[in-house]
């Protein structure tokens, strides 16, 4: 459950703004983060290390993901930014969902810096940026506006990705482009059968043997269910 106060840790922060559109999970750990805007971070979700994220279109992160740090960077400025549950996120990710506007005489930030106006008529979004769940995101690696990533995917480190990326394909390269699947084809419809995403944490602890072991068809059938 979301606690939208978390009073004691928004206090000791001089960098946090917007404090009343934040929604931060208690069991959430934010080490050295810097947080402004409407965020939504769910349960034991770990942002450590060096995380950035402005966000006056809201940005969510699932429960259970892992931002790394240094330099991971999430900016929302037009559409919303979502990332799903169990994600990882390594070192020098930047998640933006704008760009400058190049189809002007300048791509400078006349209306911000010249004629004193917002700076969001500078900008332009090719649309909002969703993570599924269980995404690994290599360090250095770009995410730009109007990404749609599918659960289970892989983004390779040094990849900009930019468009659709089917659930558990593997993407890599500037731009990423389609590497090979994780799986067989048989097991990703199993994967996408279950969704084990949105298991309790105590069925998932009864299915250790399922997370730690390498993933065959066979091991569906000896899922145990509570």
């Amino acid at each position: 459950m979301l606690n939208t106060i978390v009073k004691n840790w928004l206090e000791k922060s001089n960098n946090l703004r917007y404090r009343d559109k934040k929604k931060v999970a208690i069991t959430a750990s934010i080490k050295k983060a810097n947080l402004y805007g409407d965020i939504s971070v769910e349960d034991h979700v770990k942002l450590h290390g060096g995380i950035t994220i402005h966000a006056k279109s809201s940005v969510v992160i699932g429960a259970y993901s892992s931002l790394n740090g240094p330099n991971v960077d999430i900016i929302a400025e037009v559409n919303h930014v979502t990332i799903g549950r169990f994600c990882s996120i390594a070192r020098n990710v930047s998640i933006q969902e704008f760009n400058h506007d190049f189809e002007k005489p300048s791509t400078y930030y006349f209306n911000k810096n010249i004629f004193n106006k917002k700076n969001v008529k500078d900008i332009v979004s090719n649309g909002p940026i969703d993570i599924g769940h269980d995404v690994w995101i290599g360090t250095h690696s770009v995410v730009l506006s109007g990404t749609t990533i599918g659960n289970g995917a892989v983004i390779a480190a040094n990849s900009v990705v930019r468009g659709e990326v089917p659930a558990y394909a593997i993407y890599g390269g500037s731009p990423a482009k389609f590497i090979k699947w994780r799986f067989e084809e048989a097991i990703i419809e199993k994967l996408k059968e279950i969704e084990w995403w949105n298991w309790s944490i105590e069925k998932i602890k009864a299915n250790e043997s399922f997370f730690l072991n390498k993933l065959t068809t066979e091991s569906f059938d000896k899922i145990v269910n509570i």
